[in-house]
């Protein structure tokens, strides 16, 4: 058992359950996520930094001061963090060993997007001159029921989304946040975000061409608020106080030169990323992982749209015979007009096309017995 109120050493915290340092960015919460990449953008040119300050996070350490109000210990001119267990008790530990336990624990920290790691490089006799590397699980992993969201809106002031309750000033935007496996995005947002997230990351793509994908990106996953319009009088439409986040293409092409310049300012700048305030690069690592981690959630749930493996690809083959796609879909949903599978929830479609799709696979089964007789 470990005695409170003494220094922490780096095999008691690597062994003492009661941190949770998290194993892999498919086990952060909302909250840690975006304490992560603030973390990475402010370090990012020295991965120890950006490990042993997102460390420092989830331990929730403060500085150690001491009796005479110092913070640094006389003898060794060290630093000493404090830090508390779920009990209360508190711990405190030296930098070198905080470096030391990130290094060895958050492994995953540098691969957000994952990583299939690579084997172990050998000489013509046998002996290896490169040492492998283990695979890294990203945030591409199973769906997670426990990840929390603080809130379904965000605000924007001065350039920078607050993810705070309050009173915002009249030049504040307001948008709706992505649930963690999308449900509240529709068809349309998931078929314009398909398009633009395979380019986000391919080689040799300019930095000017990144941005531009980055704020589309936002503009289409983010949905600004809009207020309803109602008769309320005999045929008079008047405002009532009454606002929805409904996505449309047009208010989302109408965000991209907005998104787009505060991209370009976060990077000409070094953003102090303290406090409540999260800048756009963040916000958008965020959104685009909860986007990667549904469609990973989803490939399991649908298996038979998604779980493709051979030669075709059942929900690139719908996409593509959109108009066939779409009337077979009304006719399930019992829709009359195209627009209301556009405006569907994203699970809701899916489930939909997985149903086609297994019943054109078991047709196309009974269709081979057939012949074979």
């Amino acid at each position: 058992m470990i005695k409170s109120n003494t220094t922490l050493s780096t095999k008691d915290i690597m062994t003492y359950g009661q941190f949770h340092i998290p194993s892999s960015w498919s086990s952060l919460s909302w909250q840690q996520l975006c304490m992560c990449w603030q973390a990475k953008i402010r370090f990012g040119g020295n991965p120890d930094a950006a490990r042993a300050a997102a460390m420092l996070g989830f331990f929730g350490c403060t500085v150690r001061r001491r009796g005479n109000g110092k913070q640094y210990d006389e003898k060794t001119g060290e630093l000493q963090f404090s830090l508390r267990d779920a009990e209360n008790r508190r711990y405190f530990i030296t930098p070198g060993e905080l470096a030391c336990i990130a290094r060895h624990e958050l492994k995953w920290f540098d691969f957000p997007y994952g990583d299939h790691g690579e084997k172990p490089v050998k000489d013509e006799k046998g002996k290896v001159v490169k040492e492998g590397r283990n695979p890294v699980v990203g945030y591409v992993g199973p769906m997670r029921d426990t990840m929390e969201l603080p809130m379904e809106q965000c605000a924007i002031r001065n350039g920078r989304f607050v993810l705070e309750e309050g009173k915002m000033n009249l030049f504040s935007k307001k948008f709706s946040l992505p649930h963690v496996a999308c449900v509240n995005i529709t068809w349309q947002q998931y078929r314009s975000l398909q398009v633009i997230a395979p380019q986000l990351f391919q080689d040799g793509i300019a930095e000017e061409q990144v941005l531009d994908l980055q704020a589309q990106f936002l503009a289409h996953i983010l949905v600004q608020r809009s207020y309803a319009l109602f008769d309320t009088n005999g045929g008079t439409i008047r405002f009532r106080p009454h606002c929805e986040y409904v996505y449309n293409e047009l208010q989302a092409e109408a965000l991209v030169p907005y998104f787009l310049d505060g991209l370009t300012r976060e990077k000409k700048k070094a953003s102090e990323l303290t406090g409540k305030f999260l800048a756009f690069s963040i916000l958008f690592h965020i959104c685009f992982q909860c986007y990667q981690t549904a469609l990973s959630y989803y490939s399991v749930v649908f298996p038979d749209l998604f779980g493709g493996g051979g030669k075709s690809d059942p929900l690139n083959d719908a996409i593509k015979g959109e108009v066939g796609t779409l009337n077979g879909i009304m006719k399930y949903a019992g829709y009359s007009e195209q627009q209301q599978v556009y405006d569907s929830n994203l699970p809701f479609i899916l489930d939909i096309l997985n149903t086609m799709t297994k019943e054109a696979k078991e047709i196309e089964k009974m269709n081979s017995k057939i012949k074979r007789k």
